[in-house]
C-alpha cells in the first residue's frame, strides 16, 4: 500500500497587482509498504520513507501567454537525489480568422527505479537488485490550429540507465512455452527517441475524417522497440435520430511497420522487451481495420 501527505502554501495568480503568476511551495512525505515472501516462505515487510519539497511558478490567466513549471527534489530515503522538474509554456496569436497555438514541454527526471524492479520475490522469478537511477529528460514542441483542425508535434527524447524487463523462453513444436525466465535490465548507455506526429481531422456535414500518422526512430530498438511508421484512420458519421439518440457509425484502420513488439509476462503482470535473441517475433506491415 501506499499513503501520501502533502502540505502546500500558495499565492494564487492576479490576487494582486503585483502578483502576475501562481506561486505554490509544497513538501511532502511518502511512505510505501511492500510485502515478499523471504527463503523460508515467510512474508517480510519493507517500508520506504520519502521526504520531497518542491515549488511551482504558472500563469494560466490571459489568452497569449500560458507557462507553468514544476520542481521537486527528493530529500530522504530511496528517493535521496532524485529531481523532477517539468515545464510547459504556449503562445497563441492570431492567424487567418483563428488562433494558432505554438506550445513548448519539457521535463528532466531523475527518479529511482520502481520497488518490483529492484526487488522481487515470488515462485518463479526473484531478484534483488541495486539499479542506478534513470534519467530521463524530453524536448517537445506542438503547432496547432483550430481553423484547420491540424496539429504538428516532435519530441526528443534521452534515456540513461533505462530499465525494464526482459523475457526468454524456449517453444516446444505444439506451440508451447517452456523455461520462461523474467529479468530487470538496465541499460548503461543513454537511448535516444525521436517522434513526429501529424494529426489532421475533417469535418463535412455528418461526415467525419481522423488522421493521425507518426514516426518514431530509436537509437537502440533492442531496449525501447518502436515501429518506424504508425497510421491511424477513423472514418465516420455522426448523426441524431428523432433529436435523442446520437448515433457514431464508421469504420476505422491501424497500421504500423513491423518492429519486436513487447511481450508480456503473467508473472509480472507488465510488458518486456523479447529477449530470445534472433527468434524474436516481430509483428507489423499489414492493415487492421
Amino acid at each position: 500500500w501506499h499513503m501520501k501527505n502533502t502540505f502546500a502554501i500558495a499565492t494564487l495568480e492576479g490576487f494582486s497587482k503585483w502578483a502576475k503568476a501562481g506561486l505554490k511551495a509544497f513538501a511532502s512525505c511518502d511512505l510505501r509498504h511492500y510485502e515478499l515472501p523471504n527463503t523460508e516462505a515467510v512474508l517480510e515487510k519493507y517500508n520506504e520513507h520519502v521526504l520531497s519539497v518542491g515549488g511551482q511558478l504558472s500563469k494560466q490567466e490571459g489568452k497569449t501567454l500560458h507557462y507553468n513549471v514544476v520542481a521537486e527534489v527528493g530529500l530522504t530515503g530511496v528517493d535521496a537525489g532524485t529531481l523532477a522538474v517539468d515545464g510547459s509554456v504556449d503562445i497563441n496569436v492570431p492567424f487567418l480568422g483563428d488562433t494558432l497555438q505554438v506550445r513548448g514541454d519539457g521535463f528532466f527526471h531523475r527518479e529511482t527505479p520502481s520497488f518490483y524492479y529492484r526487488k522481487f520475490h515470488g515462485r518463479h522469478a526473484w531478484w534483488d537488485d541495486n539499479l542506478d537511477k534513470t534519467i530521463h529528460s524530453r524536448i517537445m514542441g506542438t503547432l496547432r490550429f483550430g481553423k484547420t483542425n491540424t496539429t504538428l508535434r516532435v519530441a526528443v527524447d534521452e534515456i540513461k540507465n533505462y530499465t525494464y524487463f526482459s523475457q526468454s523462453y524456449n517453444v516446444t513444436e505444439e506451440g508451447l512455452r517452456t523455461g520462461v525466465t523474467v529479468t530487470p535490465m538496465q541499460s548503461s548507455g543513454a537511448i535516444n527517441l525521436l517522434t513526429a506526429q501529424l494529426e489532421q481531422n475533417f469535418k463535412l456535414g455528418i461526415f467525419h475524417w481522423e488522421n493521425q500518422i507518426t514516426y518514431q526512430h530509436s537509437s537502440d530498438k533492442s531496449v525501447i522497440p518502436v515501429p518506424t511508421l504508425n497510421v491511424y484512420s477513423n472514418l465516420y458519421m455522426k448523426f441524431r435520430v428523432v433529436k435523442v439518440l446520437n448515433i457514431d457509425m464508421g469504420a476505422d484502420m491501424r497500421f504500423f511497420t513491423s518492429y519486436e513488439a513487447p511481450d508480456y509476462s503473467p508473472y509480472m503482470g507488465q510488458y518486456t522487451v523479447q529477449g530470445n535473441g534472433e527468434n524474436n517475433v516481430k509483428v507489423g506491415d499489414y492493415p487492421i481495420i
